[in-house]
């Protein structure tokens, strides 16, 4: 494991990156996370976790130039340790009042950062804001869920096999919304949260690899007592790939599986989902 440094005291908002050959779209998300820190008048650091990566992610990530808007820390892994492992890593190195666990195929493209900070402040409910993410096309993209039961999640194993159109109970009937809306759970493409939300929830749970680390951790925001907010105050860019979804009998979905049976061996929901959902919340 390596490190690139260039020293920055007390920025405002910690960047978590998590890189894998992701160089067609790295330039591009580290641009629009200095320019949306520039037009907000926010200092920032910027820490990418690369997962050994064998293109030229890391030339890209030591040859940025920030300006004067923040810092880039690179921490270089020789192998794929998953989402979990690499993003503590970089949650343990922030400094920031504020953290924002971002993918890197993503881009902030519209509003003001300091809006989401705002949300964060005024109401100590809310631990996570996720904002409004859009596919290539402009298409919203439907980021946010309502917490599955596990039968439910059995349901579409022949519709990811076979291509059938099925109803996703998982999804809220009226998305998108055009407002904040308080949310069971929001995709790690883009989370917004205060640095003492690690004191109260802790880190991701590394014993799951790749997913469901974002479901397991907003379920375990909840039961701390906090909420999601979903917040279209902001607009980001996801170059999403969906892996698993596009090869449902490949490596990364079966650990994906795999993960869900360890989400819910932990934290239940078989038959019905847990009663943390917007379903018995008012929002």
């Amino acid at each position: 494991m390596s490190m690139i440094v260039n020293d920055q005291s007390s920025p405002v908002l910690s960047f978590i990156i998590l890189t894998w050959n992701s160089e067609q779209y790295l330039h591009a998300n580290l641009n629009s996370i200095v320019r949306a820190c520039s037009v907000s008048s926010l200092s920032c650091e910027i820490i990418v976790v690369d997962n050994g990566s064998s293109d030229r992610s890391l030339e890209i990530i030591a040859g940025f130039d920030t300006g004067n808007s923040g810092t880039v820390k690179c921490i270089a892994l020789g192998n794929n340790k998953g989402t979990t492992f690499s993003r503590n890593l970089g949650l343990r190195e922030a400094r920031g009042t504020y953290i924002c666990v971002i993918d890197s195929d993503t881009e902030i493209i519209e509003g003001d950062l300091r809006t989401i900070l705002r949300k964060l402040d005024d109401d100590p409910v809310i631990g996570i804001v996720a904002p409004r993410l859009v596919l290539c096309d402009g298409t919203i993209q439907n980021s946010v869920k309502r917490f599955p039961a596990f039968w439910l999640k059995l349901w579409k194993i022949p519709k990811a096999l076979l291509g059938l159109q099925l109803c996703d109970h998982d999804f809220y009937a009226d998305f998108p919304f055009d407002d904040d809306k308080i949310v069971d759970s929001a995709i790690s493409a883009c989370w917004f949260f205060r640095r003492d939300l690690l004191d109260a929830v802790g880190l991701l749970d590394e014993k799951i690899f790749y997913s469901p680390e974002d479901l397991d951790y907003c379920l375990r925001v909840w039961k701390s007592g906090r909420k999601i907010l979903y917040s279209p105050s902001i607009t980001v860019i996801h170059h999403t790939q969906q892996i698993s979804h596009k090869k449902p009998l490949s490596l990364i979905s079966l650990r994906h599986f795999s993960g869900l049976l360890y989400y819910f061996n932990k934290h239940g929901g078989w038959f019905c989902a847990p009663r943390y959902s917007t379903n018995n919340q008012s929002s």
